[in-house]
Order: C-alpha cells, then sequence, then structure tokens
C-alpha cells in the first residue's frame, strides 16, 4: 500500500508531505484547490504522462516520490529491482523542459519499466476512467478476476508465446534447410563444372596465347620468316655486312686507334643480331597452323566461357571460383525435423487444453457476474438496468490470442430495451457507475493493493452518494482506499479525511495538503454541506452527520 507521498517544485505544490494509513482516506478542497495536482502527481510517480503538472517557476526540476509498502512475494519481473522485504521507494523527477528521470529503490528505470511498476503498485481510477469499459479488450481481464481464472489467462498466453516461438524456429529451421538443400545443389554442380573442365593452373592465359598464335600463323610466320631473311639469308644478309664493316675497321686500326670505338659496338652488333637469327630460325620451327589444333582450342575457349557466363566471370576468374567450392557433407535432417514438428505439436495441444479450461471457467463465471453486476447496480439506483456478459466462440484452431472467447459487457438502463454493448448505450455516469460496481465485486480479486478513485461520484449526489461511500468503505476492508470527492456523503464515510488548500498572496500560489480531524474535518464537511459560509445550524449538521458515520 501507500505509505507516503512527496511532492517538491511542481505547479503550485512547493513542498508537501503526507503518510497514509491502511483503511479509507479521503481528499477534499474546494474548486480549484489543487486536488487535480494531487491524483496527476501519483498518475505521474507511477509511470504517466504529466496532464496538469509543471515545474514551479524558478525551481530547477520538480520531484515526487511515493513509497509503498513491501509486496509478499515479489513478482518475479521486478526481482532485480529489489530485495524481498524491502519498500519500494518510487521517486520521478520533471524538468523544465518536459523530460523526466526515474529510479525504483535508487535504480534508473525506463519510463515503461517504471509504468509496469506503476500498474502493480497503484491503480488510478480517475474521472471519465468508466470509459475503459468500452474497450471489451479489458472485459475478458475482469471476467477472469471475477472467476479465479487469471493464473489459466496468464498460462494460456505463456503457453501460447512459447508454441509461437516454437513454430518460428520450426519455420526457420526448415528455410535453412532448404537454404541448404540448395547450398549442396549448388555446390554439386560447380564440382560437375569442375569435373568436366579440369583447368590447368593459368591455362586460360595460355589458350588465350595460342589461339591468338593459330589464327595468325601466316602473317606471324612470314614476318618472322623475312627477319630471319634480311638478318642471314643470302650473301647480301645483314650480319655478314655488319661482319665485314667489322673487318674493314679492324685493318685500319693499326692506322688510327680511334677507330676502335667504331668496332666495340658493331661486334656487339653482330652478337645481338646472331642471337636475334637463331630465335627467329627456332621461333619458326616451333610454329606451325594445324586446323585441327585451332579447332581444339576454340572448343576449349568455349568451354571456358560457357561456365564463365554461367557464374557470372570472367574466364580467368573461373579456375579460382570453381576451386573454393566443395560438396558439404549431407546428412539426414529428418530426425530434427520430426523433434521441430514434435515440439510444435506439444505446445499445440497444451494450449488447446488450457484454453479449454479457462473458456469452461469464463462459462460458468459469466453468468454470476452478470447477475452480480446487476443486483448491485440497484443499490446505484439502476434497479431496472440488465447487464450482462456476452461470449462469442472463436475459432480454437488459429490459437486466438486472449483465448478462444469473444467477451463483451452489454447493457440496458431501462426494461424492455435490449443490452448493447456499453460503447452503444451506457451515458459517463452510469459507466462509472458499473466500473465502481466491478471494483466494488472484485476487491477481493485484485493484486493491486492501491486504489485511487478520482471524482468516481461525480454528477452523483444524494442517497446515491451515501452507497457510493459505503461501497468504498466495503472495498476498504481488503485493499488501501484513497478517494478526491466533492460528496460531503462520501467524505464522513473516510476513516481519514485530508483536505487542499490554495494559498495566495501578491506574489504567488501555494497549495498544501492537511490530516484533519475532529473540529477542522467538522469544519470541512460543513463546507461542503453549505459552502463558504459556515452558519452554527450547518456545524451542527456535520457533526451529527461524522457522529453517525
Amino acid at each position: 500500500m501507500l505509505l507516503h507521498l512527496k511532492i517538491i517544485d511542481l505547479a503550485t505544490i512547493e513542498s508537501i508531505a503526507i503518510d497514509f494509513q491502511d483503511g479509507f482516506s479521503c481528499l477534499t478542497g474546494e474548486t480549484g484547490a489543487g486536488k487535480s495536482l494531487f491524483v496527476d502527481a501519483l498518475a505521474f510517480v507511477t509511470g504517466h504522462r504529466p496532464r496538469v503538472l509543471s515545474v514551479r517557476p524558478g525551481a530547477p526540476e520538480g520531484c515526487v516520490e511515493a513509497i509503498f509498502s513491501p509486496v509478499d512475494p515479489t513478482p518475479e519481473e521486478f526481482s532485480t529491482l529489489l530485495k524481498k522485504g524491502d519498500e519500494w521507494i518510487v521517486r520521478r523527477i520533471l524538468l523544465p523542459n518536459g523530460r523526466t528521470r526515474q529510479s525504483i529503490n535508487g535504480n534508473s528505470v525506463t519510463q515503461s519499466q517504471l509504468s509496469e511498476v506503476g500498474e502493480f503498485l497503484l491503480d488510478l481510477v480517475g474521472q471519465g476512467e468508466g470509459a475503459r469499459l468500452q474497450n471489451p479488450r479489458l472485459h475478458s481481464l475482469y471476467l477472469d478476476l471475477f472467476g479465479g481464472s487469471i493464473l489459466e489467462r496468464e498460462s494460456y498466453e505463456k503457453t501460447r508465446g512459447l508454441w509461437k516461438d516454437a513454430v518460428k524456429k520450426w519455420e526457420e529451421f526448415r528455410l535453412e534447410r532448404a537454404e541448404r538443400e540448395r547450398e549442396l545443389e549448388r555446390a554439386k554442380e560447380i564440382a560437375s563444372d569442375w569435373e568436366y573442365l579440369k583447368p590447368n593452373e593459368g591455362e586460360w592465359d595460355d589458350l588465350q596465347t595460342r589461339l591468338s598464335i593459330q589464327l595468325h600463323a601466316h602473317d606471324l610466320l612470314e614476318t618472322v620468316g623475312n627477319v630471319y631473311e634480311t638478318l642471314y639469308g643470302g650473301e647480301e644478309n645483314l650480319l655478314a655486312r655488319v661482319r665485314k664493316m667489322t673487318m674493314d675497321l679492324g685493318r685500319l686500326e693499326l692506322y688510327d686507334p680511334r677507330l676502335q670505338s667504331m668496332i666495340a659496338p658493331l661486334s656487339e652488333a653482330q652478337t645481338q643480331l646472331r642471337e636475334s637469327a637463331e630465335e627467329c630460325r627456332r621461333y619458326i620451327e616451333s610454329v606451325e597452323f594445324d586446323p585441327s589444333v585451332l579447332g581444339q582450342i576454340e572448343e576449349r575457349v568455349a568451354h571456358f566461357q560457357r561456365i564463365a557466363r554461367k557464374y557470372g566471370l570472367e574466364p580467368a576468374d573461373l579456375e579460382g571460383y570453381l576451386k573454393r567450392f566443395s560438396i558439404a557433407e549431407a546428412h539426414d535432417e529428418a530426425e530434427e525435423e520430426k523433434r521441430f514438428s514434435e515440439a510444435v505439436n506439444v505446445l499445440r495441444q497444451k494450449v488447446t487444453d488450457i484454453g479449454n479450461e479457462l473458456a469452461r471457467k469464463r462459462h460458468m463465471a459469466s453468468k454470476r457476474l452478470s447477475a452480480e453486476v446487476t443486483g448491485r447496480l440497484g443499490r446505484l439506483k439502476l434497479e431496472k438496468a440488465d447487464f450482462r456478459v456476452e461470449i462469442e466462440e472463436k475459432s480454437p484452431e488459429d490459437l486466438p490470442p486472449g483465448g478462444f472467447e469473444s467477451i463483451q459487457f452489454v447493457f440496458s438502463a431501462n426494461p424492455g430495451i435490449p443490452a448493447k454493448p456499453l460503447d452503444q448505450v451506457a451515458s459517463g455516469g452510469e459507466l462509472s457507475r458499473i466500473l465502481l460496481v466491478l471494483k466494488w465485486i472484485l476487491a477481493d480479486q485484485d493484486r493491486v493493493e492501491t486504489l485511487i478513485f478520482d471524482e468516481v461520484d461525480s454528477g452523483i449526489g444524494g442517497e446515491v452518494g451515501e452507497v457510493v461511500g459505503d461501497i468504498l468503505s466495503d472495498i476498504a476492508r481488503t485493499r488501501q482506499v484513497i478517494t478526491v470527492t466533492h460528496l460531503h456523503q462520501v467524505a464522513r464515510k473516510s476513516q481519514f479525511h485530508y483536505v487542499i488548500r490554495k494559498e495566495q498572496s501578491e506574489k504567488e500560489t501555494r497549495s498544501t495538503i492537511l490530516l484533519i480531524q475532529k473540529e477542522d474535518r467538522v469544519k470541512e464537511i460543513a463546507r461542503m454541506l453549505g459552502g463558504s459560509d459556515l452558519t452554527p445550524s450547518t456545524l451542527v449538521l456535520a457533526r451529527e452527520l461524522l457522529e453517525s458515520g
């Protein structure tokens, strides 16, 4: 339950610290005093976005801190945030730019984490919250709370999640298996092409050279033959002429030694020209045009080009590419496929069994909840109302979220008028009364220990207000109830009475919250009865009302 609330530098609140007790507490105050600030501060510290909160002018930040009593057992999902037996110290800071920081027992948390904790610690039933009943998704939750099928509900969703995960893993396995089979087929195809081609190292470059030679053999032989003939053929070949020039200069060297500088290059030229001539001879002997050889080379080149095109490669890269692939060892995956299939089927059956049990409990509880709500609405001056829980079956084959049923609350305020879904027929006041009755009925089942009611008695007065006070008192037997009210009929039923007041000066406005007792409480009830002018008769009536409880 909520033990302590501190609000610092938010809107008109400079600093407020309030201790709360178990049981039924109320908060009252004049219109505009700041009751909405109190409610928004509670909403803010439990993860909601601030509606009317802002940082007090001149302050660096605003802060709300709430301390809740230990919860035993601590839900597993929150076990990392606090130790067993620890109080929950929730702190949230609002910065002037609208950003927030939040922590639980000194550990920083995200807004999402704070919201999860907030939903567990506190249920805020605010003005207009009856509109929540227009959302059919909440109807199944209320029915399961009433029928004691929350464990089946949670087990259904958890097991359904495991089933969906198993289906996903099975599908992933099948996709991976198909991919592995495609890769194996590709590897086999590549191995087949390798076996067919069997390329030698550097063969493509060699083929290009050989093909070029065969295609240009006539020109090559004719040109090289002419070179050889010029260098070495006939009596006037180039070598013979160079040799004669060398000999003539050598004979005259005796007369002029400077001729040696001409003889040496000519001697070297003879050697190089002789070598060139020898190379030409060997080349001519090696080159032979053969149409059959040309055909073989062209066929081999075509094989390279065809396979290279198949894999989108250049023929020169084909050898290295084919070498990188090897046939992966194929193994029988049928057994693994069987395990996935069995896991999915086992979980499907488990979800089905839980879903059937959940459906059984829902059907049993629906009639009882219908009668219970209808009966209690009579105390709130809806004696002729008809409230029913309608269940529509969904296809169990699909394992739908939430169970095998679509659950919807229907309502009629007047006899002879067919009951219709709440969002089509119920007024705001009727929705508030239905919600209050549901909270009343479910008080013992709801795991949330603190309920905040923000003017759920809006639009209600007189005798009905007395009943609302009795209902809240009844809920407070098992839950901590804090209600913001404008009705003296509700306020006088509370065990603890807090009042919020606004003090204004020329420079600032401040709101304070006080726990009032005895005469202060008499005066507040009198104000709620007759306004700010407190007459003796009003005070007497207020005292009598408080004494009568």
